[in-house]
């Protein structure tokens, strides 16, 4: 995996600062430390930090064809290059090294803006043609590589892997988009394209973006792949011979490499199908990492190592202990912006003490939104069936009253907890959806917020952001519309960046075959009652696997990769998180109703309520915003 960063300008005399490029380059190291290199020329940069992992010696970038027409900075890995290589030989193409990053040269050459339909891989990459003066910039249809840009006050058109990056470029402004703070109180993280700059924008999974120095005016960001064109229900069978088959290619597909590589193990269904098939596909032991935590509710590792005695793999296993606030300002300055999946501190522990081993992993992630492995996909399933049965005219004001005055009785037997089941009876199903999501209920956040904030985002929420997305699959079944919104939410802007940025921290490459863009168009097609049967769950995934993955882990019920947060944040003193909370930076944005926030860590403290996903987002926030201030 490796760092990009290209800065693009209209005018080919535009003098381009070396030292710029340099800066931004050096600010991402730790996503290459093999090798960098720089190009600047006739108003345009390329440059490229790299970790390589394909063609070890002739992969260097920036890289130009032998024609020095195109050069290139590119981050990924293109699994089918092999094909694609020998494809463009036939051609007529010739090549001077072996790697990937030469096909996509060759590709661009023979089919412009179209070569992006000929890879399937992770990708995120510029080139510039000096023949035809245009800068193409893409990434790949799910998100898997980031890639930002920015367009300054004098037209430089600035690219980079990550914010830290962009933000050496001091051109580009560092104003605070409020409505990405809305969107991170609410859920966590930030919607793409948006980040939590207003300049600095994501560049959104299945799009490019081309600029033309010979039309200064031009300027095209769209998609060349759009995940609504291939949900639906159709498909209401499936052979399991040929999921089996599917799933073994698509691992294989992410086998290869010239370095060592392991994977991710944390012995739930998607990481021990991962395991079974590179154990299929190799006679070597595969080396396997886990991670594990002091509170035995949150701990997988016993299972982890279960299936790795199973598959006989080269196990090793770290377990964690984390209430220390430094990590707070690490995460901050891990992802460049506020970040509040708790999840992100294990991530980056279990990356580097991979790393120590490896310089692959393959990862489970997707699975769940594939085949619907989230506990959201069961419950929207239940309430849906429940208001066919019950809400209608008479009975929705009755559900209306129960989701008022009904207790809040979070530490009461489950069948007791029935607030948030009357609470969405008398929603629709995204915005139950969305509750289900969110940090903290919606009326929690709206006192929360203050009147000021409230009055800047002028109507925004990221609850309308979720519908927009289901209107655009309207005539989809409620679940379906809610795992097209995961698709283009929750899994790039969540999943796929926490994945990206602890791993690269740590300079791993982390693969990820659930999300082989052909096996996602072919389970995206799934009639969704074929994966949600009662009470279970990945019921495709599950079936095709049986026979390769032991019992014990088909039997289990899904844990979900989290950390004991709650526990964590109590054992931090209530003044220590007041002072870190109520910071001159957060206050002075008048974000927030002080009296509120003091409410909701005392509440937590003396556990009244649960509040330490929300706590932990705000200690976040006010360790970003107080080095944003200094910054500026």
């Amino acid at each position: 995996m490796c760092g990009v960063v290209a800065i693009f300008h209209h005018d080919h005399l535009f003098d381009i600062d070396k030292n710029t490029v340099e800066k931004m380059n050096q600010s991402q190291n730790h996503r290459g430390p093999d090798g960098n290199g720089t190009y600047i020329e006739n108003g345009v940069a390329l440059a490229h930090t790299r970790l390589s992992i394909i063609d070890i010696e002739g992969g260097k970038q920036p890289l130009f064809d032998q024609t020095n027409r195109v050069g290139i900075t590119f981050n990924g890995e293109i699994y089918n290059y092999k094909a694609l290589r020998s494809e463009l030989i036939s051609l007529g193409y010739k090549f001077n090294t072996n790697s990937d990053t030469e096909v996509i040269i060759n590709a661009w050459l023979e089919w412009h803006t179209q070569c992006v339909d000929k890879l399937n891989g992770m990708f995120a990459f510029v080139l510039f043609d000096k023949n035809t003066k245009q800068m193409f910039a893409a990434r790949d249809r799910l998100g898997i590589k980031p890639l930002h840009w920015a367009k300054t006050a004098d037209n430089q058109i600035v690219f980079a892997s990550e914010i830290k990056a962009l933000k050496k470029h001091l051109k580009i402004p560092l104003n605070i988009n409020l409505q990405s703070i809305e969107d991170y109180m609410s859920l966590g993280y930030i919607l793409e394209p948006k980040s939590i700059y207003l300049a600095i924008n994501k560049l959104l999974p299945g799009h490019y973006i081309l600029v033309d120095q010979n039309s200064p005016d031009m300027f095209i960001n769209q998609a060349y792949w759009q995940l609504k064109d291939h949900i639906s229900s159709n498909t209401n069978d499936y052979d399991i011979d040929d999921v089996h088959a599917q799933l073994s290619q698509v691992v294989q597909d992410r086998m290869i490499a010239d370095v060592p590589l392991g994977a991710f193990l944390s012995g739930g269904l998607d990481s021990t199908a991962i395991v079974a098939f590179m154990s299929q596909l190799t006679a070597e032991p595969i080396i396997t990492s886990s991670i594990g935590f002091d509170l035995s509710k949150y701990d997988e590792s016993y299972f982890a190592e279960k299936v790795a005695k199973h598959f006989k793999t080269k196990h090793s296993s770290t377990n964690v202990s984390v209430n220390d606030l430094s990590l707070v300002d690490l995460v901050v300055d891990i992802f460049d912006e506020p970040f509040a999946d708790n999840s992100a501190i294990p991530t980056l522990i279990l990356s580097k003490t991979t790393r120590e081993k490896v310089k692959v992993a393959l990862s489970g992630d997707g699975s769940d939104e594939l085949f619907y492995g989230y506990r959201n996909y069961q419950m929207l399933t239940f309430e849906e069936n429940l208001r066919a049965i019950f809400v209608n005219k008479l009975t929705k004001p009755v559900f209306r009253l129960l989701a008022k005055y009904y207790p809040k009785l979070g530490k009461a037997p489950r069948f007791l907890r029935a607030k948030s089941t009357f609470k969405a009876l008398t929603s629709d199903p995204i915005t139950s959806f969305h509750n289900a999501m969110s940090l903290a209920d919606s009326d929690t956040l709206n006192k929360l917020y203050s009147y000021q904030f409230k009055n800047k985002l002028a109507g925004y929420s990221s609850l309308k952001q979720f519908k927009l997305l289901a209107n655009e699959v309207s005539h989809l079944s409620p679940v379906k519309q809610v795992q097209y919104i995961d698709f283009k939410t929750y899994l790039p802007g969540d999943i796929l960046t926490k994945v990206d940025r602890a791993s690269m921290a740590c300079s791993l490459e982390v693969r990820v075959p659930f999300l082989d863009y052909k096996l996602v168009e072919w389970g995206l097609g799934l009639n969704e009652k074929l994966n949600l049967k009662g009470q279970k769950v990945k019921q495709v995934l599950a079936n095709s696997l049986k026979g390769l993955v032991p019992n014990f882990v088909l039997e289990r019920k899904k844990m979900g990769f989290t950390s004991p947060l709650d526990e964590w944040i109590r054992q931090i003193p209530q003044a220590t998180l007041e002072k870190r909370i109520l910071s001159t930076a957060l206050v002075s944005l008048n974000i927030f109703n002080i009296n509120e926030l003091k409410a909701i860590i005392v509440a937590h403290q003396d556990r009244t309520t649960n509040h330490g996903v929300l706590i932990w987002a705000l200690l976040v926030l006010a360790s970003f915003l107080g080095k944003a201030l200094k910054e500026n």
